[in-house]
């Protein structure tokens, strides 16, 4: 692992592969770390260069002193993204990210899209609508409850022995103050019209046991279809960590899209 020093917090990446192949950027989502993309560093490296990021906050990606409001915006990791493939001098990424970390990505998508080769999403949709009792309920029921039996609920979005114990171990891992500072910026958005105005290749990959965002899912969807220049892959036993659930399904519809672009 190395780390990036960025103003008053430190981010810690995975590397792997050849500086001179087309990189692959992995964002994970809220109490998840880039551990969550081992299995694709082990696949990818031969062909590509892969990076992997701690968002602010998670993993060892921490704050060098705790300033009384520290900015858990979307906007602000995306710009942490965007400082690190600068430091790295990587022009270009095919950006994949999942639930929150897709959620960066529609920022990235919106503010820096030349940035971007082809962007993928899996457990992410582009428009969500919380009311305000909704997010007073995750973040006391976040609060009251340990991070161990946190870790213990999420394992059940997982449908593989693997998958449900390195959910248990990420989630059980998270700092708390993080994701209650967090949830109030991912509860309401909406990036249809980042959508309708993007050229970028897309793809989603949706998997079938995410019932949550497959709740929400359809009008981003649809947006992408009318827009064109965009795949649905179905992952029809995977859920919300579809990478964990399946690696090799995973990665070949990964590597079968790099291949068409």
């Amino acid at each position: 692992m190395h780390f990036i020093r960025l103003e008053n917090l430190n981010i810690e990446y995975n590397l792997s592969g050849n500086k001179e192949n087309e990189t692959i950027l992995f964002v994970h989502g809220l109490g998840a770390n880039l551990n969550q993309f081992e299995k694709q560093h082990e696949y990818f490296s031969d062909s590509f260069q892969v990076l992997s990021i701690n968002l602010r906050g998670h993993g060892e990606s921490s704050f060098s002193y705790q300033p009384n409001q520290p900015d858990f915006t979307l906007s602000a990791m995306r710009e942490d993204v965007i400082k690190v493939l600068d430091h790295l001098a990587i022009e270009q990424v095919h950006f994949v990210g999942n639930s929150m970390g897709g959620n960066v990505g529609y920022e990235l998508l919106k503010s820096h899209p030349s940035r971007l080769k082809t962007f993928t999403t899996f457990g992410t949709t582009a428009e969500l609508q919380k009311s305000k009792l909704t997010i007073v309920l995750m973040r006391t029921m976040y609060k009251l409850l340990s991070s161990r039996t946190l870790g213990s609920l999420s394992s059940s979005s997982g449908n593989t022995a693997y998958s449900k114990q390195l959910i248990k171990k990420m989630m059980s891992q998270m700092a708390k103050s993080t994701v209650l500072a967090i949830i109030p910026n991912i509860a309401n958005f909406n990036y249809l019209a980042v959508i309708r105005n993007s050229k970028v290749p897309a793809m989603i990959i949706k998997g079938g046991k995410d019932q949550e965002i497959n709740k929400v899912i359809g009008s981003t969807i649809e947006e992408f279809e009318q827009r064109g220049n965009f795949q649905l892959r179905n992952m029809t036993e995977a859920g919300h960590f579809a990478n964990l659930d399946n690696p090799e399904q995973f990665n070949q519809l990964l590597e079968d899209f790099y291949n068409n672009h």
